[in-house]
């Protein structure tokens, strides 16, 4: 692990008068704060060449932790200290990682295996056995309730507590792309095979609503609360759904179709990895606030729940790097 704090090396994004315009503008989430702000610093860098090359990197929303994917491997990350706490092998190709936390704990799907890792003191527990090989995983942070997208087409719940696994009976999704949680309990699935994105009532298993998309999903991951956020192919932009009604509500647009994204807690800014560009930070109203190749392409980028900092995934710097304002 090699860590490097640059006190001085602050990133200037904005302006005295991009400021003033920016304070000016509301924006689509009551939350925004009076002059927005988003990490942009850096304020380490973690060396990952003997790991393996990251691809996969989730903040716990609970926790100054993010989980990181490289290869077999799972690193621990502490991003308040910029350091490696742990890293286990798994032995298989890491398929996903949850997007929340659950009672301590986060979640990493290896095939048919998903890996509870304790968060306080970075332990990896026994896998639940899931019996299929999984794709995507996503679990509830208000229950033990956690999701996963199988191989053979179907969709299981799955009772973190106790390990049960139960498949959704009479539904099946062809070349599913993904699935997130949202924060109403709603279920989002993307449906490849459709060109859809799919809400769902997880108590009902009742249609919420769809939305038709231009091509591939590839990314589904919550937003802003209230919002499920989606990457497509044959689109620039990043996009926000309601996720009460399952409609499209905004989107934010990146100078490049975007292979990786994230956006500010309150909806502010968006980070996109964007080929040919780098790391793309735009702002709410459509500027560009910043363009970097510091980073290489980023496979995984995420924002910790308080907006303070941010993970970027760079595996051609075989590094992840830990932003903060």
């Amino acid at each position: 692990m090699i860590r490097r704090i640059r006190p001085f090396l602050r990133i200037t994004i904005l302006t005295v008068v991009s400021l003033w315009a920016l304070a000016s503008l509301s924006c689509i989430f009551d939350s925004e704060p009076s002059v927005p702000a988003y990490p942009a610093e850096i304020d380490a860098e973690i060396a990952f060449g003997s790991i393996g090359s990251p691809s996969i990197c989730k903040c716990m929303i609970d926790y100054d932790i993010a989980l990181v994917a490289a290869g077999t491997s799972l690193a621990v990350i502490d991003i308040v200290n910029g350091k490696n706490e742990s890293v286990f092998d798994l032995g298989l190709e890491i398929d996903d990682i949850a997007d929340s936390d659950v009672n301590g704990f986060g979640y990493v799907l290896t095939d048919s295996l998903l890996y509870p890792v304790k968060l306080s003191g970075a332990v990896l527990e026994n896998p639940i056995n899931i019996g299929t090989g999984c794709s995507f995983v996503s679990v509830s942070s208000g229950s033990d309730a956690g999701w996963v997208s199988m191989d053979n087409d179907s969709i299981a719940m799955l009772d973190l507590a106790t390990g049960k696994v139960s498949v959704v009976q009479d539904y099946a999704v062809k070349d599913c792309q993904g699935i997130a949680l949202a924060d109403n309990g709603a279920l989002y699935i993307a449906d490849g095979s459709n060109n859809l994105i799919i809400g769902y009532n997880t108590d009902t298993w009742a249609e919420i609503g769809r939305v038709t998309v231009p091509g591939d999903v590839h990314d589904l991951f919550p937003g802003p609360s209230g919002y499920i956020c989606a990457i497509v192919d044959g689109s620039n932009e990043l996009w926000f759904i309601k996720s009460e009604t399952c409609t499209l509500y905004k989107m934010i647009t990146f100078p490049a179709i975007p292979t990786a994204a994230a956006a500010m807690p309150d909806g502010s800014f968006a980070y996109a990895a964007c080929p040919g560009t780098g790391m793309v930070i735009v702002a709410e109203s459509g500027q560009i606030e910043l363009k970097t190749m510091d980073f290489g392409l980023p496979s995984g980028i995420d924002v910790s729940n308080d907006g303070q900092r941010a993970v970027i995934c760079a595996p051609d710097k075989e590094a992840v790097y830990v932003l903060v304002r």
